[in-house]
């Protein structure tokens, strides 16, 4: 598809809904490609599959959306006398029984169909009208690997839709849970790094471990320009919740323990975390199975302690270096947010590869 043939009025009128909405952070490139991916996100996700499309606007608002539990983000298909449809691959049998469409255009009047490839032929077993609101439409119970929703069209429309699910009794198999989606990046302007050194899951030799969380190390500017974090940059709560850790009485680390410490991790394994790398800390319980923690601040405000409510965009810290070589030889080295985001006691994006972890995060921080 040639995106720069799209008529700017028509992505002004269709996206129209967009920028009243609660999207805001747009400091990150789109990790998915645009008429088609794969979703593996382990055990955050039922089931591994692929998507394929017929059509979409432009890249921010292609099929992906459709799996994000996300209500302000959009499938905008083309707007041609074309059908449109989405396929989904499961790669293996799945069982299912239900199907739920988030419409946020105009219903159209042919409705929409599940077809099953039978013999290399899509033959529909179920169809429906559409609804405005979301509405759960049940079908016999079915035993198959693909399935394709198919949007008949007979003019020249586009489709706006939040969320597609395939549900086997009440269960998402399609996408992530709600509770994973939403969230404030804790830096404004942030940038979610590219490398997969700075993200989860990549070894950490220094210390004989595993790193747990994300490396925000620089932001966007008023023009766009990248710019690298100083400890005048606030740090966010990502969400509401309840303040379960703050390190008020922090002491800065000085170089002979770390030094010290660094000897012994490299030759230890780990079995308690006290003074370490980690430095000055706040945590917080979201209540939904999902912490987050912010690690290496430069100063925390007095009224952040433990058993504080927070709401989602508080200001909890500063970015800094504490715990860190910088910190502990006077310099600013290794300035940076480290957040880690744990979810029913297990860091987010542990076993996944790296391109499917910026995946997730993109579905995670919408705000």
């Amino acid at each position: 598809m040639n995106y720069s043939k799209i008529i700017p009025f028509i992505v002004f009128i269709l996206s129209s809904n967009l920028c009243n909405s609660s999207q805001k952070f747009n400091s990150q490139k789109n990790h998915f490609s645009p008429l088609g991916d794969k979703l593996d996100f382990k055990r955050l996700i039922a089931a591994p599959f692929s998507f394929k499309t017929s059509s979409c606007l432009s890249d921010e608002h292609c099929g992906h959306n459709l799996f994000d539990s996300n209500k302000n983000t959009f499938w905008i298909t083309e707007s041609k006398i074309i059908d449109e449809w989405i396929i989904v691959d499961f790669g293996e049998k799945r069982l299912m029984n239900e199907i739920e469409i988030e419409f946020n255009s105009p219903c159209i009047r042919e409705g929409y169909q599940v077809q099953v490839l039978k013999h290399w032929k899509w033959e529909t077993i179920f169809q429906a009208p559409c609804y405005y609101k979301p509405k759960r439409e049940k079908f016999h119970n079915l035993d198959a690997s693909i399935l394709r929703i198919y949007f008949p069209k007979k003019q020249e429309i586009s489709y706006k839709i939040a969320n597609i699910k395939i549900m086997l009794n009440g269960s998402i198999l399609t996408g992530i849970q709600d509770r994973f989606t939403g969230y404030v990046f804790p830096v404004k302007g942030g940038i979610l790094p590219d490398d997969s050194y700075s993200l989860p899951g990549s070894p950490r030799v220094y210390r004989n471990g595993i790193h747990k969380g994300i490396d925000v190390k620089e932001k966007r500017g008023i023009n766009g320009e990248i710019i690298p974090l100083t400890k005048s940059d606030p740090v966010l709560a990502a969400a509401a919740g309840t303040i379960v850790r703050a390190d008020i009485t922090y002491k800065p680390v000085q170089a002979t323990e770390y030094e010290e410490i660094t000897s012994y991790n490299q030759k230890n394994p780990v079995t308690y975390v006290d003074r370490d790398f980690g430095g000055r800390q706040v945590w917080i319980d979201h209540g939904n199975g999902v912490m987050t923690s912010y690690n290496h601040l430069s100063s925390i405000p007095q009224n952040i302690q433990e058993g504080t409510k927070v709401k989602k965009g508080d200001v909890i810290g500063h970015v800094g270096n504490s715990g860190l070589k910088g910190e502990a030889y006077g310099t600013t080295e290794g300035i940076h947010l480290h957040l880690e985001i744990w979810i029913d006691g297990e860091y987010a994006g542990k076993d996944m590869e790296p391109n499917q972890v910026k995946k997730f995060l993109q579905y995670f921080f919408t705000e």
